[in-house]
């Protein structure tokens, strides 16, 4: 029998079978990549007009009729709803892509299972490259819409892939957890789509905090998608620093529940094959 995974060594030994495949890696993501457009007249252009079109969706509703307005985190600098509204829904179609199909990443990859000696946790992986890709995508379009809208683009946007990091780490750590859960209970799947709902009205992506009751001020913290929505709003559109005492609570969270994660996929997929 193989022996069960020890907790501390499980994540050091992903992270060194990562570090071997890595290649592996990189051609996985990027052949996902290519076969989602492959068969399409625009190609990679749509991964910008999908969350394009959504953003004008949300912008009319909640700026024209709804009149939601943000208040500026600096004097003098006002940006339009949609521009605010784009940079945390653009990290919520990160997440949601990746927990969407985190419940049948193994399940369609059976031979991997089977057949081939495969470090399956790389599928979470790939996943989560993806959709990194696709968010690169629409950070482009945020900072070309504040170039256009402000004139100029703060300094502070070049740290905004550093203040995502944990969040990176947040939705691997998801990602394993709903990949294992999703072979054992199929029904794993059909709760991807109320979380995602979830996830979308408790942030602070479609409204200012300030507007909520003081328990839902604290509550609305504990959403992974909070914080590093705040700061990337701060970085990329205010030019100033996010609360770092925040940031790094959220960053010692973060990588405890990748290290959860890690040990939790190493630990079920022992059971794969037979279920199977």
């Amino acid at each position: 029998m193989t022996p069960a995974p020890r907790f501390l060594s499980t994540p050091a030994d992903i992270a060194r079978s990562l570090a071997r495949h890595r290649l592996i890696l990189r051609q996985l993501v990027r052949r996902d990549i290519l076969s989602r457009y492959r068969k399409s007249a625009l190609g990679m252009l749509w991964a910008l007009l999908t969350p394009l079109l959504t953003f004008v969706v949300y912008a009319y509703v909640f700026s024209a009729i709804l009149k939601v307005r943000f208040p500026s985190r600096v004097p003098d600098v006002e940006y339009n709803y949609g521009i605010i509204l784009f940079s945390g829904l653009m990290l919520h179609f990160f997440i949601t892509e990746v927990l969407t199909r985190s419940p049948v990443l193994v399940l369609e990859n059976v031979n991997f299972v089977k057949k081939v000696v495969f470090p399956l946790e790389m599928l979470s992986l790939v996943a989560t490259g993806s959709a990194a890709v696709t968010l690169g995508f629409n950070f482009l379009v945020l900072v070309a819409a504040v170039l256009v809208f402000n004139g100029a683009v703060p300094w502070t946007v070049l740290l905004v892939p550093l203040a995502w990091i944990p969040f990176f780490a947040v939705v691997i750590g998801i990602s394993w957890f709903f990949a294992s859960l999703g072979v054992y209970l199929r029904d794993i799947g059909h709760v991807v789509g109320i979380l995602s709902t979830v996830l979308l009205f408790g942030s602070p992506i479609l409204f200012p905090p300030e507007t909520l009751p003081e328990f839902l001020k604290t509550l609305i913290w504990f959403n992974p998608l909070s914080i590093p929505v705040h700061a990337t709003r701060d970085l990329a559109l205010w030019g100033v620093m996010p609360n770092l005492e925040h940031l790094a609570i959220y960053s010692a969270a973060a990588f405890v529940f990748l290290w959860c994660g890690a040990f939790w996929f190493q630990r079920t997929k022992r059971g794969f094959a037979d279920v199977l």
